[in-house]
């Protein structure tokens, strides 16, 4: 069960306006602004705002306003590549967030954060399944593609093309996640959330997860050469993203246990997020995969206890 809004002159009114402002953030890309990632990496969050404070719907209606101002202000590819980016991954994700389990307002289970981890990762391997057909097809080659934008070597350049798909949507998921946890907190603040809030230090993933995610790096480094590795291997790399999550989940709930709590989870914030301007982008590779193995490390050992086995054991 969803919860959705019925229709009316507010809320188009509210789609129009969402959906202009996340168009106006995605056509900041054309600009010579160094702000510019930054404004396109929120154009989800109005989308987001909208969905959950007037439901599934309306986001979406704002989601193809805002995909018909990109088409008309830089082309029908752009303008596609919102609509598959930001306008469906936002709806989607906005309708999962909105559904729960019984009737009546003291009797609703609301889906979990954990499920929302899981449709996340689908759509990375979605957007990693066409990355790769759109170059293969398209575009003759992700490798050639590389090298021709970054002026790489050929052998540089398909060893660039083996992981490109999968750190590109991993980037895009981190991006989604932020934007739909800014939207989240931004709609309560004001009294216009349709659900409440998600705790992060609930969140969770089903166990058979952990060995798909192992499979399909085993696939993609045994396959390293041919289209069925590299879909392996970056699948793996986009299935990597939950457990990080996981991983922060946890993190969350350790250091929130000490004295000041909230400034040290701020403080490690601050530092994955500088990481990159102090020691380059491989030390936010690193963090994210340290963060993914104590995930990992969580999912099975469950220091959280979410399942209640040491607290049924200290009944006992």
């Amino acid at each position: 069960m969803s919860i959705t809004r019925p229709g009316g002159l507010r809320y188009a009114a509210a789609a129009l306006a969402a959906g202009l402002i996340s168009g106006g953030l995605a056509l900041s890309v054309e600009t010579a602004s160094l702000w510019r990632l930054v404004f396109v990496g929120l154009a989800p969050l109005p989308l987001y705002a909208c969905g959950l404070s007037a439901g599934p719907l309306t986001a979406l209606a704002a989601g193809l306003a805002g995909a018909v101002l990109v088409t008309g202000a830089i082309g029908s590819l752009d303008g596609g590549i919102y609509l598959a980016a930001v306008t469906i991954p936002t709806a989607i994700l906005g309708w999962q967030a909105l559904r729960f389990a019984g009737t009546g307002e003291t009797r609703r289970v609301w889906y979990s954060g954990g499920n929302l981890l899981l449709w996340l990762a689908g759509l990375g391997v979605a957007g990693v399944l066409a990355l790769i057909a759109y170059f293969a097809v398209l575009n003759g080659g992700l490798a050639s593609a590389i090298g021709e934008r970054f002026d790489l070597a050929p052998p540089a350049a398909a060893m660039a093309a083996r992981v490109a798909p999968g750190m590109a949507v991993s980037v895009w998921m981190a991006v989604i996640a932020v934007d739909g946890v800014i939207a989240e907190w931004l709609v309560t603040q004001f009294g216009m959330a349709l659900r409440p809030p998600i705790d992060i230090r609930r969140l969770s993933l089903p166990v058979w997860i952990g060995p798909i995610l192992m499979v399909a790096g085993l696939a993609g480094a045994i396959l390293r050469e041919g289209t069925i590795g590299i879909i392996c291997l970056n699948s793996a790399i986009v299935l990597v993203v939950p457990f990080a999550v996981l991983g922060l989940a946890l993190m969350h709930t350790l250091i929130g246990r000490l004295p000041g709590g909230a400034a040290w989870i701020a403080g490690v914030y601050v530092v994955l997020l500088g990481s990159p301007a102090v020691l380059g982008w491989r030390a936010l590779l690193i963090f994210a995969l340290m963060l993914a193995g104590v995930g990992s490390a969580d999912q099975l050992i469950d220091f959280r206890d979410l399942r209640g086995l040491r607290a049924g054991m200290r009944k006992k």
